[in-house]
């Protein structure tokens, strides 16, 4: 059986979480740490940035999905 083509959407997807589960240690990392939750925050502002990219390229995965009938 011949092998599907790589989803460009779900690949990028699985970069993203990957970023945001490393974002998501750091922020931990920060707010555990006396002195450093303005680092917490920064990067905070960051996942924020990163969910937000996270909802549109759902949105296009669904789209996709849509058109090719799923």
């Amino acid at each position: 059986m011949a092998k599907q083509p790589a989803d460009p959407l779900r690949s990028k997807l699985l970069d993203l979480t990957e970023e945001i589960a490393d974002r998501t240690a750091t922020l931990r990392d920060f707010a555990t740490t006396p002195g450093n939750a303005w680092l917490a925050k920064g990067e905070l502002q960051v996942l924020q940035g990163l969910l937000s990219d996270m909802e549109t390229l759902l949105e296009d995965i669904k789209q996709a999905d849509y058109e090719i009938g799923y």
